[in-house]
């Protein structure tokens, strides 16, 4: 009797172990991104960019190169600085694209509202859309 119990405790906790590893491994990228920016890193973000991303800071509007959107970026962190990041919402639009919706406070107390896109290429999973409006 104590065998069974201890072989069903280890396929629950195995069970819960493999769901756990599946779902962190489908929220990884956006995880990593909410980090990167939460920490004002333009050059950790650049690496879930796509090869051309749409791109809306602050009002201006336009598709741009990945080294472009890696320089916007820099520059938008380096003018606002990081206070604070947190996530307001987030998730799955289809199967293969996730979105993310944060509020950005800089430290000259200018409050910024960030969102992103992410879409699965292939095997990649890259930023296609990245806004930011002022608050």
């Amino acid at each position: 009797m104590k065998f069974f119990k201890y072989v069903v405790i280890l396929i629950m906790t195995s069970i819960f172990v493999t769901g756990s590893a599946f779902m962190a491994t489908t929220n990884d990228i956006v995880s990593t991104i909410n980090e990167s920016i939460a920490r004002g890193d333009a050059q950790k973000l650049s690496k879930y960019l796509g090869s051309n991303v749409e791109m809306n800071i602050l009002g201006s509007s336009s598709v741009y190169s990945k080294t472009q959107a890696v320089s916007i970026l820099s520059n938008f962190f380096a003018t606002n600085p990081v206070k604070s990041y947190s996530i307001k919402q987030g998730g799955s639009i289809s199967e293969n694209t996730k979105f993310s919706i944060g509020t950005y406070i800089s430290t000259n107390s200018d409050s910024f509202k960030i969102y992103y896109v992410v879409k699965k290429n292939g095997l990649e999973e890259q930023i296609t859309k990245f806004t930011i409006e002022k608050r």
